[in-house]
Order: structure tokens, then sequence, then C-alpha cells
């Protein structure tokens, strides 16, 4: 009854924050880049509650129960790379180039610095396809803990999230992402310091933790995987759409500088509290480990917080989930209605941002009715969502924040990313084996920057 009570109100808490910004998304601006007046405050807190899912949380805690002291190298890498870096390389720059050009979303930006209206629909599409298939695999993490709480359908359970979060998107557009996405963030950064803070009690500290045993012999810790993931959650945002134009909102450069600091202290908080967390069920759930390690996480929860304190948490994992996906479903929809269609009308963007969330929702639910086999194959397709996303955008904005530009590089470089992430995430479902395929992310990347520059001296030579 307590989790129910706890999620019922933060959902009505999501609604409302819609409904009372309704009036000021009226306009193109307000919809897509809340008129350009976020605050230091607000910025951090919905770029750290985009940046981080429940993936961080759940599946980031499974990773440290499994592989121990190893595994913290991707919550340094999510601090220094993921937030720090993002702020100080990229965030003030992006800020004033969407000023200049007077740009809304991340391929309108390109479309104008490269005066080319055919990559915006280009660079509109690849967003598009790539954050839906990205949105599929957070409804369904989202559905799953409605579901379990609510003891309900996973499918009706999909629908309710979905609509609900299409509802205050469409309501409030930009306005209503950042002020749930701060919500969210004060949920997600509490649940899981909480979680942290009472499992160190029951361990014994910080000393027993550096001594805590992985789940998985040494034999089976591949480096190799974890530095990839390292790299996936980290690099990979700097050419998230979803969080590049994080930084349109903002009043100016001083807003993202001052920003910079508390975003990485989210960072900080979130990541290190949920890898540590893993390390601590490894060492309480030692007598009586769970059947799946990503089951590590929930099981220790509801072992040391008791049911409030369960239910407090259950709110931050579905805040976590909700606060990602609600961010892809107005990114999705404007790159659908504005980007690649050329409307410019916040009634369509409304309906389309609505729509997109339905259909990830749509996506999920087909997912889940699949055949177990066949339901992994296709979920292993939608990860490769946001590692097609990202293939896609990191060396055009890169290169075009640092001034190396190229149209034809970025496009060549776009391509190739999104391709060669592609062709790894159909290889992972089809369970054919690549070369080096546990790196992955890391070759999509080295194949995306070497095509960029090759194309970039190619055109400079003319």
């Amino acid at each position: 009854m307590i989790s129910e009570s706890v999620i019922a109100a933060y959902l009505a808490a999501s609604l409302a924050l819609g409904a009372a910004f309704k009036s000021k998304a009226d306009t193109i601006q307000g919809f897509l880049v809340a008129n350009r007046e976020i605050g230091n405050w607000l910025l951090a807190f919905t770029f750290g509650a985009t940046y981080f899912s429940s993936v961080v949380i759940v599946v980031g805690g499974a990773w440290a129960y499994m592989w121990g002291q190893a595994s913290l190298i991707i919550p340094v890498f999510n601090v220094v790379l993921g937030a720090l870096a993002t702020f100080i390389l990229f965030g003030q720059r992006i800020n004033q180039l969407s000023k200049i050009h007077d740009a809304l979303t991340v391929p309108e930006l390109f479309g104008k610095i490269y005066s080319s209206r055919g990559l915006q629909r280009l660079l509109g599409l690849m967003t598009a396809i790539g954050l839906t298939l990205y949105a599929a695999t957070v409804i369904s993490g989202a559905a799953a803990m409605v579901g379990t709480v609510f003891h309900i359908d996973l499918a009706l359970a999909a629908f309710i999230i979905a609509a609900l979060m299409a509802i205050y998107v469409a309501l409030g557009g930009m306005y209503s992402v950042v002020w749930t996405d701060t919500l969210q963030g004060l949920m997600m950064a509490s649940g899981v310091a909480a979680l942290l803070a009472i499992s160190l009690g029951r361990v014994g500290g910080m000393t027993a933790l550096e001594a805590a045993k992985p789940a998985l012999p040494p034999e089976r810790i591949n480096m190799r995987l974890i530095f990839d993931l390292a790299l996936l959650t980290s690099v990979a945002v700097w050419g998230l759409p979803q969080l590049v134009n994080r930084f349109y909102t903002a009043r100016g450069p001083g807003v993202v500088r001052r920003a910079t600091g508390i975003a990485t202290l989210f960072a900080f908080i979130v990541t290190y509290s949920s890898f540590l967390s893993g390390l601590a069920a490894a060492e309480l759930l030692r007598s009586n480990p769970p059947a799946d390690p990503l089951k590590a996480i929930p099981t220790l929860a509801s072992m040391v917080l008791g049911p409030i304190g369960a239910a407090v948490f259950s709110g931050a994992v579905l805040a976590a989930a909700m606060s990602t996906a609600d961010s892809i479903a107005l990114t999705t929809g404007s790159a659908v209605v504005y980007d690649v269609l050329g409307i410019r009308s916040t009634r369509a963007l409304r309906a389309a941002s609505f729509l997109a969330m339905i259909a990830a929702a749509v996506i999920a639910v087909a997912t889940l009715s699949l055949p177990k086999e066949l339901a992994h194959a296709v979920t292993t397709i939608f990860k490769t969502g946001w590692t097609l996303t990202a293939g896609a955008f990191l060396a055009p904005v890169v290169a075009t924040v640092l001034g190396a530009r190229s149209r034809e590089a970025v496009v060549a470089s776009a391509v190739a990313g999104a391709s060669t992430a592609l062709a790894y995430g159909v290889a992972k479902a089809a369970r054919v084996v690549l070369p080096l395929a546990d790196m992955s992310f890391a070759i999509t990347v080295l194949v995306s920057f070497t095509v960029y520059a090759v194309a970039y001296l190619a055109t400079r030579r003319r």
C-alpha cells in the first residue's frame, strides 16, 4: 500500500506540472527550448535525470554485483566524461551556437550551420529511429516496476506509464520535461543514496566494500567489455540529441558554467551510489544470491530499506526511467514533425510527442508478447538505439563545436556510425559474433571519427 501511494502521488505531481506549464509552451520556442530561460539548478537536474535512467540503478548495480571493483571504472567515466567534460567542453559553446543560428533542435542546428535542409531531415530521421528503439526498452523497464507494485499486467502498465508521460510532455513541452526531471532527479538521488547509506551500515562500511568479492569468478570478468560500457555510458552523451539540446534551454553560457558543479555532483551521487550498492549486494546476498543478477539491487532494497524505504526506492527507479523516456518523447516528436516534415506548429508537436510515447509502448508490449528467444533478440536491437544515435551524432557534434566543419563529413560519419552500431546490434540479436563484439561502441566511435576525418580532409583538398 505504501508503494502504491508513493508512486501514485509522484505520477499525479508529474501531471500537475505538465498542466501548470501549458500556457508557457504555446509557442514553438516555448515548447521546444522553454524560451531559453532555464537557470543553473534546473539545467543541472534536467541534464542529470535525462542522462541517468533506471539502467544505472538496476543494471549498473548488477554490473558491480557481478564484476566487483573492476566495474568502478564506469562511474568514474560517467562523472568525469559524461557530466563534467560535457559541460566544460560542449555546454557553453552549444548554448551559444543554438542562439547564433536560432536553432531549436540538434538537427536544425546542423541544417543551419551547413545551410542544408536535407541534412536536417537526415539527422532528424536518424534521431527518430534511434530514440524510438531506445524508448521501447525504457518503457519496458518502467512497466515492470509499475506492474509489480500495482499487481497489473505488464502490457497495461506500459500503456499507463506511456500515456501519463505523453500527456504531461504534450501539455508543457520542454517546461514539463525540465520541471518533472528535477522532481525525478531528486527522487533518484535520494533513493539510491539512502540505499547505499543503509547498505554500508549493514555490510560494515566502505572498508568492507573494498574487500567485496564479485559474484562472478575472475576468469569471467571481461575488462574489454567493461571499458566499452564505460565509454558507451559516458562519451556517448556528447552526441545524444536529448542531452545536447538541454544546453539550448539555458539563459546563457554563464548558467551552463554555474550548473557544471551541480550536474557533476548529481552524477557522482547517482552513479557511485548505484555501483557501490551493487558491491554491497555481493556481500549481503552471498549466502542467498538472486537467480538473475538484475534482481540484485531490488532484492537488496527489499532486504535493507523496509516498507517505506522500499516504496521510496521503487519510486526512484520509476522516476529514473520516466525522466529519460519523457525527454525521448519530446526529442523524437520534434525530430519527425519539426526536422523531417518541416511543420512549425505547437499543435502538431504536441500530437507527435504524444504519439511517439504511445508508439514506444506499442513496440514494448508487442515485444513482451513474443516467444522468449525472439523477445530477447528484438530487445537487443532496441538497446542498440542508444549506440545508433550516439554513433550518428558524436563525431559531427564534436567536430562542429571544435570548428572542423564539413557537410560531406557530417553526412558520411553519421551514416557510418549509425550503420556500424546497427550491424553490431543485429549481429548480437542473431547470435552472430562480429570481430571485437565486446567493444562494439568503441569500434562505432572509431569508424565514425575515421570517416569524418577522411571526408573532411578530402573536402579541404578541393
